[in-house]
């Protein structure tokens, strides 16, 4: 199979290198001072949900690459040149779906563990327990997920504390005066708005 896999590397291409967009370099901006206001919660999230998936899935030269490590470090039996073209298109069908970084961990996980060269089934397995980097789409999203919690408890607990102005209301999400409805802090009123429960 090592032929077939020197054969793939040698059609291989130079690797372009992408620059940042402006979405990219805006959310890292963003990222890197606490936010402040809704607004810039709301942009942040925006920005993060234009972003381009993160995940750079391997070619079949980059499958090759890991592959050959592979073969460079561990024994293998030893087949002829059909036969290994078969095994490799094998392992380039199954493997095609995943990450460079992924097939970098599943190459150095059966280098350290294997005295054989891995089977489909453990490279498999390996990549089954592969965990990314939480990429800069997660980060972002993340950041206002906590940021969004944090503001809703404190609106919360401003509705516990005491009468509140009807805008401050008004201007919230559905879903968080349906929740205050649920714990009893707001009531609907026949026109299907939220007003504040008055306190016994």
């Amino acid at each position: 199979m090592a032929q077939q896999i020197g054969q793939v590397l040698k059609m291989e291409r130079p690797a372009t290198v992408s620059q940042p967009s402006c979405a990219m370099l805006e959310v890292e901006k963003m990222l890197s001072a606490p936010l402040v206001t809704m607004e810039e919660c709301d942009r942040l999230r925006q920005l993060a949900l234009s972003l381009p998936a993160d995940i750079d899935l391997a070619a079949p030269q980059e499958i090759a690459r890991q592959l050959e490590f592979i073969a460079a470090t561990l024994r293998a039996k030893n087949i002829d040149e059909e036969v290994g073209q078969k095994r490799f298109a094998v392992y380039v069908r199954l493997l095609g779906g995943y990450s460079k970084a992924a097939l970098s961990y599943m190459t150095e996980r059966a280098c350290r563990e294997l005295d054989w060269f891995p089977t489909p089934r453990q490279c498999l397995q390996y990549l089954e327990q592969y965990s990314p980097e939480p990429t800069l789409n997660d980060r972002a999203l993340r950041t206002c997920e906590r940021f969004t919690q944090a503001r809703f408890e404190d609106w919360l607990a401003e509705l516990r504390a005491g009468p509140m102005e009807q805008a401050a209301i008004d201007d919230k999400p559905e879903r968080w005066r349906r929740i205050a409805e649920v714990q009893l802090l707001l009531r609907r009123t026949e026109a299907g708005g939220y007003v504040q429960r008055v306190k016994a």
